[in-house]
């Protein structure tokens, strides 16, 4: 019932690298990556660790257009060569593909902005794209995907990151989400199917309200709900997401969420897969309020069930010692946990959370973690997202 903390930088050779991580333990943990950049901190993005490589990943997002960089980061653990085959899906035109080698034991990264294709050059310089992952040779790895912003005088100014999901699905659970003249909030659709996917997308409100919409997803395209435009009650709201196929395609969906302001504005962002099922237990390794960033970390529940339910959330700090508190969640909302004002024993301190639903029938949750913290002068000048990791 504690949490750790490994500054990568201080370990032995690796003050300047590029790498991937394996960890490995005893008992079962949860593990979370952060990453910031520049000595003030003033980007940064983050992921929970996937349990296993595999031989097929899919991501939703991704940009090339309007100063955006996107890159995909590919491990290979394995002691041989992996071939992957990498399948862009683009919003019309058709996928392109192309074939990679990873060496052994190796990261590799794939700035997408710059590939070139026979006879079509830098066919992805200037489109919004999804993209497909298959070993060709039955190597399993892991892909993730980074993407970045170049603001006015910042260098990849705004930034997030997550990873691939396995398998596309026929519903998808989103917990954070915010809207409003501060934030812009996007679901990515991708559809790697040879038909079009008609799919329904649910917009959980804080008081239980539910605003649902239809939208069609074409065959191998990449497609984009901007959230705030959607309804008038959407316009300025905390919401949770959920998107189900109608048809029997199955898609894969991430949310990304930039601020402040609109485009043009933008100085940070972050971004997570959604959730493919629902559950009662779900854990976070990173969090921490207060210290010399001034970070508020907040966890977002969404209650999918039609009931309120009753959520314990736990704090375990570096030092073994934990904190609990217990929320009434209404049944089909959107829930907020600011851990600063709700846990005072955490500000100064770094920990991570378990989060339980509780009663004989527990409600059925879906967990994300949130932190934003400031730099330079500036107001959350850095933010990250994780979805939590289902224990049961």
């Amino acid at each position: 019932m504690s949490r750790a903390t490994l500054d990568v930088q201080d370990v032995s050779g690796m003050a300047t690298s590029e790498f991937s991580t394996l960890v490995e333990s005893d008992v079962p943990v949860v593990v979370d990556r952060t990453m910031t950049w520049d000595a003030t901190g003033y980007g940064a993005h983050a992921e929970t660790g996937v349990a296993a490589p595999a031989l097929t990943w899919y991501l939703a997002e991704g940009a090339t257009h309007s100063g955006f960089n996107l890159f995909y980061l590919l491990q290979n653990p394995n002691t041989v060569a992996a071939d992957v085959r990498v399948r862009f899906l683009r919003p019309s035109g058709g996928p392109l593909e192309k074939t990679y080698v990873l060496p052994p034991t190796s990261r590799t990264n794939i700035w997408v902005n710059v590939e070139e294709f026979p006879g079509i050059g830098l066919a992805l310089a200037s489109t919004d794209v999804s993209a497909v992952f298959e070993s060709l040779n039955g190597q399993p790895l892991i892909v993730e995907r980074a993407l970045y912003l170049d603001v006015p005088g910042q260098v990849f100014g705004a930034g997030h990151e997550s990873a691939g999901v396995v398998a596309p699905a026929m519903e998808w659970f989103l917990a954070e989400g915010a809207t409003g003249d501060y934030f812009d909030l996007f679901v990515l659709v991708a559809n790697p199917s040879a038909s079009d996917a008609a799919i329904e997308a649910s917009f959980l409100l804080p008081d239980g309200t539910v605003i649902t919409r239809p939208f069609t997803v074409a065959a191998n395209s990449r497609f984009n709900i901007w959230v705030d435009g959607v309804d008038p009650l959407l316009s300025d709201t905390a919401v949770s997401t959920t998107v189900r196929s109608l048809n029997g395609v199955p898609v894969i969906v991430e949310r990304a969420l930039w601020w402040p302001g609109g485009y043009g504005q933008w100085y940070e962002a972050h971004n997570s897969p959604g959730a493919t099922s629902t559950g009662t237990v779900w854990a976070v390794a990173e969090g921490e309020v207060g210290g010399t960033r001034d970070v508020d970390t907040y966890i977002l529940v969404a209650n999918t069930s039609p009931a309120t339910g009753s959520v314990k959330v736990t704090l375990a700090f570096e030092d073994g010692t934990s904190a609990s508190r217990t929320f009434a969640v209404a049944g089909r909302s959107r829930f907020n946990i600011d851990v600063r004002s709700e846990v005072p024993d955490a500000v100064g301190r770094r920990f991570g959370a378990i989060v339980e639903s509780l009663g004989a029938t527990p409600a059925q949750i879906v967990v994300e973690r949130a932190m934003y913290w400031d730099a330079g002068g500036q107001r959350w000048a850095a933010g990250t997202n994780a979805l939590a990791t289902l224990i049961q």
